[in-house]
């Protein structure tokens, strides 16, 4: 298998490389240098040819809403079909907010990028917020 075809199988299935490394039991960094040109083991191929048969991409989706904050977010909606050979239908949504912004032109910048992008990622400040949130709530169960 060539590092295009890995990436290709990878992308096909909807999956960043920290998704396929949780799916395979390694490391992110591993499988970026199996794209980049590593030699990539037989154990390997087999489990994402594997994976791939099991699991395809049916959308992946970005948009822009307003938030009850008054602020604009960007939304990502991920739908997989996941084969199961006792169902007739198993499949696997998952919705994730993607980051918050004041201009809704900014956010849908965002979510063009996003769109675009090899390994989408979330806002810093939306990370920092859910952070300081997770404090709060523990604080407050503290008391």
């Amino acid at each position: 298998m060539k590092p295009d075809e890995l990436k290709a199988l990878r992308k096909g299935t909807g999956l960043s490389q920290q998704g396929l490394a949780n799916e395979l039991g390694v490391s992110r960094k591993f499988v970026n240098e199996m794209e980049n040109g590593a030699p990539i083991d037989q154990r390997t191929q087999l489990a994402v040819q594997a994976l791939a048969r099991k699991m395809k991409l049916i959308s992946d989706l970005y948009w822009v809403d307003d938030s009850n904050r008054g602020t604009h977010i960007v939304i990502r909606r991920t739908e997989r079909e996941h084969d199961r050979p006792n169902a007739l239908y198993w499949g696997h949504s998952e919705m994730m907010l993607y980051g918050e912004f004041a201009h809704r032109k900014h956010a849908e910048r965002w979510a063009r990028s996003l769109r675009a992008s090899e390994n989408p990622r979330n806002t810093r400040t939306l990370r920092r917020a859910r952070a300081n949130e997770q404090a709060e709530r523990e604080i407050a169960g503290q008391e």
